[in-house]
């Protein structure tokens, strides 16, 4: 099982590395706005788009690699006080308690927000705007989907991290 979620994991984090190399793609599509913009004077409101799709997509990818890694946001002034087991059980609740049911709430509903989109040819009000608003909001989906994966994969291997802790705890017995 240990080697299941390892695997899973590391696919994850593998993925966030690829998306990651995003960041330049995003840092030459900012400087070839500017350049038109300030230099050419030609706006162009499809780059300016763009920016934010490529930012949104990294952004939202990131949660899955975050969890994957285990360098999600948690409060760690309160939680270095405590015990390996204690973290690990407070890790697994959080997981399991506040995580999946809010990724299974954001996915139900950007389903219909996606549908919705994709339904009625929904693009940018601007002129000059990219078309198909549907593929970025099916990211909401995709993302939140593998962040699910990612945190069943987290949680699993909680599980297996505890029963070890147990186990040592009674070899010392």
């Amino acid at each position: 099982m240990l080697t299941l979620v390892d695997n899973v994991e590391k696919q994850i984090i593998a993925l966030g590395n690829i998306i990651s190399w995003l960041a330049l793609f995003l840092v030459a599509i900012v400087c070839t706005s500017v350049f038109l913009r300030y230099v050419l004077g030609i706006s162009s409101l499809g780059f300016d788009e763009l920016q934010w799709h490529i930012y949104s997509f990294g952004f939202m990818m990131g949660f899955s690699y975050c969890t994957s890694l285990q360098t999600h946001v948690r409060n760690d002034l309160l939680y270095n006080k405590y015990s390996e087991k204690t973290k690990l059980w407070i890790d697994f609740v959080s997981h399991v308690v506040v995580l999946l049911p809010f990724i299974i709430v954001i996915i139900y509903h950007s389903w219909f927000f996606m549908v919705r989109a994709y339904v009625t040819a929904e693009g940018s009000i601007d002129p000059g705007g990219l078309p198909n608003r549907w593929i970025i909001k099916s990211v909401i989906i995709i993302s939140f989907a593998l962040f699910g994966v990612a945190t069943v994969a987290r949680s699993i291997a909680i599980i297996l991290q505890l029963m070890k802790l147990k186990e040592k705890q009674t070899n010392v017995c």
